[in-house]
């Protein structure tokens, strides 16, 4: 795999999935060249996704991790 090298910084957020009875994992990534709009795009997707009073049987979470070194 060739290593990338980036010009700029690069920040990050993931996602989980949960779902009950079996656990999390790994769902997706995305990545942005601008922090504020990092944070922004995780806040976003949880108040779209996430709202209700109780965890779902099935869910996704973004969270916003940072810069990429």
């Amino acid at each position: 795999m060739a290593k990338v090298n980036f010009s700029q910084n690069v920040f990050k957020v993931e996602f989980t999935e949960y779902e009950r009875g079996w656990g999390q994992k790994h769902w997706d990534t995305w990545y942005f060249d601008n922090e504020a709009e990092a944070r922004q795009a995780a806040i976003d997707y949880n108040l779209k996704h996430n709202n209700l009073d109780s965890a779902p049987d099935w869910y996704v979470r973004a969270d916003y991790v940072g810069p990429v070194r």
